[in-house]
């Protein structure tokens, strides 16, 4: 299945801001949304994106790779859009 949109940008933006409560405000979302939409990306693309331990949420090896990756997509949409 394709991650969706709303999704994936949950994904950049909590790599990029280093957290899923700095994400949510950034969306304005909550932080449980945020969670949820990147356990949903992470079973949609088979990879864990976030090693999760009590209150912290490091990226991975994939989900560094894939920051710049999501982070340029986004501003080519957003150069166009």
């Amino acid at each position: 299945m394709t991650p969706s949109l709303k999704g994936l940008k949950a994904v950049e933006a909590a790599l990029r801001l280093g957290s899923f409560v700095a994400a949510a405000n950034e969306l304005r979302v909550t932080q449980t949304a945020i969670s949820r939409l990147v356990k949903l990306v992470e079973g949609q693309i088979g990879q864990r994106l976030f090693d999760r331990q009590a209150n912290s949420r490091t990226p991975t090896p994939a989900g560094r790779s894939l920051a710049p990756l999501l982070g340029d997509a986004f501003r080519r949409l957003d150069a166009v859009v």
